[in-house]
């Protein structure tokens, strides 16, 4: 349903405003007609549906023509989200709306926009990487020979650059970009093979079918499923970003503690 109800700080007062709109309701909405678009297409590509049809259904999966209130509205009827949104685009539609969902199950749409919206995520989180560590990379090369107290436990050890700490904090993070480089296929993965995995209600082409419309969102095909996207590939992702926090969470701390009034090592703009 179309009601927003903040729960944390986290829901308004931090991240940028590009994330917050994958994950909003209308981001949401936005790419589960990109799903329903693409089935279409495929199905038109196997000579199912009418070019005329395809191109009638791709003309109106638009969220500024089937929008995210005409959605709420017949779901306050149907008590269903994905029923309300093929309800809404085959209205739309008019008489091609026939073929709207044709074969698919809830799911289908649900998980394939997921995949979506974490693709879209994971284009911000490598760009923003790579932005973070070409700045700690040139700020490590410019403190090469910043001289600067090693500490072990704590307490003073042999002296280190501070250009080495900042180094250290580089290479942490291009590990992370590398781990997110290799978990991107496995995460951005759709399904198209119907209520139990069988894709029984797409006929002898189920799986080409799934195949094209992976293609055209530009997901990864899976090699089987049930209902559902396996939720392991969800939580490998979320997983990485917790392994990214605790990196960044480790770099602020450090620089907080550095400089402290009785240390000023280093200086914080405020």
């Amino acid at each position: 349903m179309g009601n927003n109800v903040t729960v944390s700080p986290l829901d308004y007062r931090y991240g940028r405003d590009e994330a917050k709109s994958i994950w909003s309701r209308e981001g949401r909405h936005e790419r589960q007609l990109d799903v329903e678009r693409a089935l279409i297409w495929a199905h038109c590509q196997l000579g199912r549906v009418s070019p005329e049809d395809y191109d009638k259904v791709a003309e109106i999966a638009k969220p500024e023509i089937v929008t995210a209130d005409r959605v709420d509205e017949i779901e306050r009827e149907t008590r269903h989200d994905i029923m309300a949104l093929t309800k809404a685009m085959a209205e739309a539609a008019g008489d091609s709306g026939w073929c709207i969902h044709l074969g698919a199950t809830s799911n289908d749409i649900v998980d394939s926009a997921v995949a979506l919206q974490i693709r879209d995520s994971i284009n911000l989180q490598q760009e923003t990487l790579k932005r973070l560590l070409s700045t700690m990379c040139d700020l490590a090369e410019r403190e090469r020979d910043t001289v600067m107290l090693g500490r072990t436990h704590g307490q003073a050890a042999v002296p280190i650059t501070f250009g080495l700490k900042v180094a250290v904090w580089v290479d942490e993070f291009r590990r992370h970009l590398d781990r997110l480089d290799e978990l991107t296929p496995r995460v951005t993965t759709g399904k198209f093979l119907g209520a139990v995995g069988t894709g029984a209600a797409q006929g002898d082409n189920a799986f080409e079918l799934q195949s094209l419309i992976m293609q055209n969102l530009g997901l990864q095909t899976p090699i089987a499923t049930t209902q559902v996207v396996g939720r392991d590939r969800y939580i490998e992702w979320v997983s990485w970003m917790a392994n990214v926090s605790t990196s960044i969470e480790k770099a602020l701390q450090e620089v907080r503690n550095l400089q402290r009034s009785e240390i000023a090592e280093v200086g914080e703009y405020f």
